[in-house]
């Protein structure tokens, strides 16, 4: 019993650790990604073309980071859901949105940053620069296409994790008015596509993630802090 509360405690710590981990590629990834060239959506077909061309070892290095975020992520959102997940039928049903919207916002951001940046990094961007400048500009535009729509999912899981955060105190309650705010953002953002659309899509998406950041890496730190408190032989946090 003793080992597999043990066992338990050592599992929490990972999961926690990992939303830590999530935060640095993250924040790895689009420091690097800000320094490949300048790049928006408002560019020509000409401009995006080459440029992703001659910075294409820096979108290998943006797959790179990314396969280790999206790993992390899911991670910690399992964790995350065995904590705010309740007993009666509405903490149950915030719970599920928890874990599908994380899930289903960490996947295609991963199509985005892992699959087509790694597609224009490995092969694409030099046949797009020297043949075709249409096929890098069309994938690089679906980037903000599937990070906005990633975004909306988000949106779902930053609300409901905000709600049960400020329902069930195992986390500081501005925690989880900052995470409700992220998601009222990540879902007005889709409105505007990230910027594709309009402009104002970008700004409410950039806001919203800032305070994702936040909601993600200060509850890790909280919890692993909190689990590396407790000794193994106690229960801990589920």
């Amino acid at each position: 019993m003793v080992v597999a509360t043990r066992t338990l405690s050592a599992w929490a710590r990972y999961a926690w650790a990992a939303g830590i981990l999530y935060v640095v590629a993250l924040v790895a990834e689009t420091v690097v990604g800000v320094l490949g060239g300048g790049l928006s959506q408002n560019g020509s077909a000409a401009k995006i073309a080459n440029t992703l061309y001659d910075h294409h070892g820096r979108l290998l290095v943006v797959t790179y980071l990314s396969v280790v975020y999206a790993a992390m992520f899911l991670i910690y959102l399992s964790k995350l859901y065995d904590l705010l997940r309740g007993d009666t039928d509405r903490t149950r049903f915030l719970s599920s949105l928890v874990l599908v919207g994380g899930a289903l916002f960490i996947a295609l951001h991963a199509v985005s940053d892992v699959g087509i940046f790694g597609l224009l990094g490995a092969k694409l961007a030099s046949f797009g620069s020297q043949h075709d400048q249409g096929v890098s500009y069309t994938l690089y535009l679906m980037t903000y296409g599937l990070d906005s729509v990633a975004d909306v999912f988000g949106s779902l899981f930053a609300f409901a994790a905000g709600v049960l955060v400020i329902g069930s105190g195992v986390l500081p309650r501005w925690l989880g008015w900052a995470s409700i705010l992220a998601g009222i953002l990540f879902f007005l953002q889709g409105f505007g596509l990230g910027g594709v659309i309009s402009s104002f899509g970008l700004v409410l998406d950039l806001i919203g993630f800032v305070l994702f950041l936040i909601f993600v890496l200060v509850s890790s730190v909280l919890l692993l802090t909190r689990q590396n408190a407790l000794p193994d032989t106690a229960g801990g946090i589920e």
